[in-house]
């Protein structure tokens, strides 16, 4: 194995392959980064058997050949290097690593211990901007469980079906869906992605260039986003998502429109009284439309601040007590400037909504005190 190319290039695609990678693992191997001669270009790989992630960088090969490296110190060389072009050449069980004013030698491990990547069929695919896609994703990925004590929570479902893209999550206290139209879909098809899958797809996509598409192969137990020349596979969860549809509430009590900012502002303030961490809020909205958000349950003081609010007609008083945590992440998560407040009772599912139709979150007041 010998090439030679752009140290810039090849530290930014670093950038995407490393993470993946920890120095934590119980197989050596797994430690290290995948480099393989691929016509005009490096193929660079890193997987921790759950998530995997390849790219490609442009250069001159003079000698074809697959190698492993150790992750973090090709990572830490390459980003430090001053040179502008790097050479590498394997000897032995050596990468050479030379340019203009440095030499160096990293040793690795035979790439026969590397786990094979998955193979997913190619003709279950999708094709999708990304724009629209990791919108959802952004909106939706809060709800997911961080606890693993119910492993199918802690995943984002996707539902393609009759050129309709449901994406949804929850952790039982809240919920969150957004519908993609017009999404050719092939064949009708349920999968749950891992919440950490979905947050490396968007921590990826934001380093590639706007208008850049996703397409996404799915498998029986594996999916695959291609974009911008990245791959990043992942193992998808099994078990059955909740029916969650049933959750949302034919009808309300109480109705309102809020500016974002101003209410966000409000769940902040009420954050400053959390007791042991734990935040709560009381939302009260009077038949005059005067909209209220006061710190509730601490004994450390309140606050309580009036904020305006367009009252649907009809709607009636009511007031309901929530994880302030769980509002800040909704209402943070909306993009938009106004935000509607669904109110189906005291106890009962609360929704906030957009001007979207295809956007929805849900969460559950906790029990007020008597």
């Amino acid at each position: 194995m010998k090439f030679t190319c752009s140290k810039e290039e090849l530290d930014r695609q670093l950038q995407h392959v490393s993470r993946i990678v920890t120095i934590r693992q119980s197989l050596p191997i797994l430690s290290n980064l995948l480099l393989e001669t691929d016509g005009a270009f490096i193929r660079i790989s890193g997987t921790d058997m759950e998530l995997a992630v390849t790219t490609r960088v442009a250069a001159e090969v003079e000698q074809e050949g697959v190698f492993t490296v150790p992750a973090k110190i090709f990572q830490d060389f390459v980003h430090q290097n001053p040179d502008g072009e790097l050479t590498f050449k394997l000897e032995g069980v050596e990468l050479v690593c030379s340019s203009a004013k440095v030499q160096a030698r990293i040793g690795g491990i035979d790439p026969e211990e590397y786990p094979e990547l998955p193979k997913v069929p190619e003709e279950q695919r999708l094709a999708i901007p990304s724009e629209a896609f990791i919108d959802a994703l952004k909106k939706v990925v809060i709800a997911a469980a961080t606890d693993a004590a119910r492993p199918v929570l802690t995943g984002v479902f996707m539902r393609a079906e009759n050129d309709l893209l449901t994406i949804a999550a929850t952790d039982s206290f809240r919920l969150a869906e957004r519908v993609i139209s017009s999404v050719p879909t092939p064949t009708a098809q349920e999968l749950l992605i891992p919440a950490r899958t979905v947050q490396e797809l968007i921590r990826i996509t934001a380093q590639l260039p706007e208008g850049t598409d996703i397409e996404i192969l799915l498998g029986e137990n594996q999916i695959v986003f291609r974009l911008g020349g990245i791959e990043l596979y992942s193992r998808l969860l099994t078990g059955k998502f909740p029916q969650y549809r049933s959750l949302i509430p034919p009808a309300f009590v109480a109705e309102a429109d809020v500016a974002t900012s101003e209410f966000i502002q409000s769940l902040r303030l009420a954050t400053i009284f959390s007791q042991s961490g734990v935040a709560n809020v009381l939302l009260e909205l009077d038949a005059e439309g005067v909209f209220t958000v006061s710190s509730y349950g601490s004994q450390k003081g309140s606050a309580k601040h009036t904020l305006y609010a367009v009252l649907k007609e009809g709607s009636e008083p009511i007031r309901a007590a929530f994880n302030t945590r769980f509002l800040l992440d909704a209402v943070g998560a909306t993009g938009t400037d106004f935000v509607k407040l669904k109110f189906s009772g005291t106890t009962s599912p609360f929704i906030l909504t957009t001007d979207d139709p295809q956007y929805f979150q849900l969460v559950m007041p906790i029990r007020l005190d008597s």
